[in-house]
């Protein structure tokens, strides 16, 4: 299967109407610079306190997922996406 290149912002896109379903994204860290490969999903609402973050995701261009090797919420920086694997289907950011 060969990857489809697609933009930046068609990349954000499709992570976040994936909803539920599991995807892998691969992004550069914002904090060390090293490449992560993670599989999450968007949209998980179990173990939420209803507390809520104390930053605006959108602010900060980030994207909240639930890590499903760490069980446990993580943010992916929108801007630092080089890959993503979602339905059945492998996107390259060009």
């Amino acid at each position: 299967m060969k990857p489809k290149k697609i933009s930046l912002a068609e990349a954000v896109e499709l992570v976040l109407s994936q909803g539920g379903k599991i995807m892998t994204v691969e992004f550069v860290k914002r904090t060390t610079g090293e490449v992560r490969t993670m599989n999450c999903r968007c949209g998980v609402r179990k173990y939420v306190t209803g507390e809520g973050a104390k930053y605006s995701f959108k602010d900060r261009e980030l994207i909240p997922v639930y890590d499903l090797q760490k069980k446990g919420y993580r943010t992916i920086n929108a801007r630092a996406i080089t890959k993503v694997v979602a339905g059945g289907s492998e996107y390259i950011i060009a």
